[in-house]
């Protein structure tokens, strides 16, 4: 699946022979699965993607953008190959990528391999702005790390001492996972046990057993895409939800998710980088147009990523005059942009290249019948350490 969107041409062109050699489209390359589990939340990435083009008028320093959107199907032999394509074949500038960590690590060593300037729009693994990071990747969304970090500390002191573990069994579900038993169990919390569902997973049943008979305090959950409506609404017909409170990073009960769990849903504590009932100016304009655009469906955490790199994107460039030709001077624009978007403030560290952001306690209250995210706590100017990153 291949997909090309072409901003308006601008109304003047500059004629000079050095401007003339910078005249061309800026080719803006993105890898996205549109594959179970994770098509939905790239079908909302590619709109807010373009509401963002759209907003910077098609264009940046009188150049024109084209977008090429690749599927990559969940696969990770397929994200290297369409990103190889994008870098040969189509000369993309910059290229967004990585939604899941099985595809983010290996589109960010493929980038690291070919000095190609990328951002990753989602993927947590910590490696990639840790121990492997590079001056050619950027990531605009999160790390696992920073996401899940305080919500141990943050759940003990609401006075949950024990906790059960469960996640989708891959790579980032497994991180989240021992991030979380690393930090709960720091602050006096015990992990009484663990489980890891496989994405094929059609019955729970089993797993919540083995919670059950656990008897935690708190279950902390991470399950993406289908898997968080089903593990949810199947959490509360087991007979847990009143029994056993549910926590974990907020993607679980995210946006896209909240209406089909409905009521099994309410109670849910947990962080996460943006929910759409964020009070500030620019989110109650985004989410007015993604609305729009999308059939009046909210945005969700995973979509809002896309829509701050181009932000970011434009910012960089704009900031050199449109240029592209110098790769690494391009990239360095773009790290150097600071954005205040729908999630807030936003900033690249320059000693990770992992973005700088607040996030968010949230509980999932009842309000006026429908299950909405409401902040408890804003965790301002939030960052990873190094972790092994020297750049």
């Amino acid at each position: 699946m291949r997909r090309r969107l072409c901003g308006l041409l601008p109304a003047m062109m500059l004629v000079a022979a050095p401007a003339m050699a910078q005249s061309g489209p800026i080719k803006i390359g993105v890898v996205l699965p549109f594959a179970p589990p994770f098509e939905i939340y790239s079908k909302s990435m590619e709109i807010t993607i373009k509401m963002a083009i759209d907003e910077i008028g098609g264009a940046i320093a009188g150049r024109k953008i084209e977008l090429i959107v690749e599927n990559d199907e969940n696969k990770p032999p397929q994200a290297i190959a369409k990103f190889k394509k994008l870098v040969g074949s189509d000369k993309a500038d910059v290229i967004l990528g990585g939604l899941a960590s099985n595809l983010g690590i290996p589109i960010h060593q493929e980038a690291v391999a070919a000095q190609q300037p990328t951002i990753i729009i989602n993927a947590g693994a910590g490696n990639i702005t840790g121990k492997d990071c590079s001056p050619w990747v950027m990531r605009v969304s999160f790390s696992n790390e920073q996401i899940i970090r305080d919500s141990g500390a943050w759940l003990f002191k609401k006075g949950y001492k024990t906790a059960f573990g469960m996640a989708a069994d891959y790579a980032g579900g497994r991180e989240i996972i021992e991030i979380f038993k690393r930090e709960f169990t720091k602050s006096g919390g015990k992990v009484v046990g663990e489980a890891y569902p496989p994405f094929s997973t059609k019955d729970f049943g089993p797993y919540l057993a083995q919670a059950k008979a656990a008897k935690p305090d708190i279950v902390y959950v991470f399950f993406p895409g289908g898997m968080g409506i089903q593990y949810v609404v199947e959490y509360d017909k087991f007979g847990l939800k009143g029994q056993i409170p549910l926590s974990g990073p907020a993607w679980t009960v995210g946006p896209l998710f909240i209406d089909k769990q409905g009521k099994s849903a309410v109670g849910f504590l947990g962080p996460i980088n943006y929910v759409p009932t964020l009070d500030n100016d620019a989110n109650k304009k985004f989410v007015a147009e993604f609305r729009k655009r999308s059939g009046g469906r909210d945005p969700d955490e995973v979509a809002i990523n896309g829509y701050d790199a181009i932000h970011m994107i434009a910012l960089g460039l704009k900031a050199v005059g449109g240029k592209t030709d110098d790769k690494k001077a391009m990239m360095e624009a773009i790290r150097k942009a600071q954005y205040n978007g729908p999630r807030g403030p936003l900033r690249i560290d320059p000693k990770t290249n992992n973005i700088v952001q607040n996030i968010y306690m949230i509980e999932v209250k009842d309000v006026g019948g429908k299950p909405t995210h409401v902040v408890l706590d804003t965790l301002k100017d939030v960052q990873d350490p190094p972790s092994g990153c020297n750049m």
